[in-house]
């Protein structure tokens, strides 16, 4: 990268959906570039942690790709979407596994007599209306670090922050106006 280096990076770890989070930023007028490895990060001012895929698999790609410590010692701003969020967690029941330990709790699966996964537009606790993909919820042990809720079938964490780390169970790129915002608000904190 260059001198002129994108604002935001988006980390390309084997899953998720960088190409569609970059899409979203490139609409907004925010710059970015997919970043792999920890020279990468080191030159962005903030970090995407997309979601899509399972959480064993992310963190072994994590793992060989050398990244685990660095994701723990980062202190730009930085923003896990869905699984990029519960991986900031101890540990998920899928799998089961260990993740990077960065916000205390743990991820469990959804309750039974729920649909799973939970796929569609939702309501959160702030009025806005957001668009979830998830079968795993995140279960903070200091419920202080969630910012937002969603109802389904019980109150579900859709948000958390903690120091730089900031989390949302939904996807802020396929969200309309309310991921616009996460994503203006988020790159705001990435000067």
């Amino acid at each position: 990268m260059t001198a002129q280096s994108p604002i935001i990076g988006i980390l390309s770890y084997g899953a998720g959906n960088t190409g569609s989070v970059q899409r979203a930023l490139s609409r907004l007028g925010i710059p970015s570039a997919i970043v792999t490895t920890a020279e990468d990060i080191a030159t962005v001012n903030g970090l995407i942690f997309p979601g899509a895929g399972a959480a064993r698999a992310a963190m072994e790609n994590l793992e060989r790709r050398g990244l685990v410590d660095v994701l723990r010692a980062y202190e730009k701003p930085f923003l896990g979407l869905c699984l990029g969020m519960q991986l900031l967690f101890d540990a998920s029941e899928e799998g089961p596994t260990g993740c990077l330990g960065i916000i205390p709790g743990r991820v469990r699966a959804l309750l039974p007599g729920v649909t799973t996964p939970h796929m569609g537009w939702n309501r959160l606790s702030t009025g806005d209306y957001a668009y979830f993909v998830h079968s795993y919820c995140c279960e903070p042990a200091d419920a202080s670090v969630i910012t937002m809720t969603a109802r389904y079938g019980s109150d579900l964490c859709a948000g958390v922050r903690q120091r730089n780390f900031l989390g949302l169970q939904w996807h802020p790129e396929t969200s309309g106006a309310t991921g616009d915002r996460s994503l203006l608000s988020f790159a705001s904190l990435c000067k």
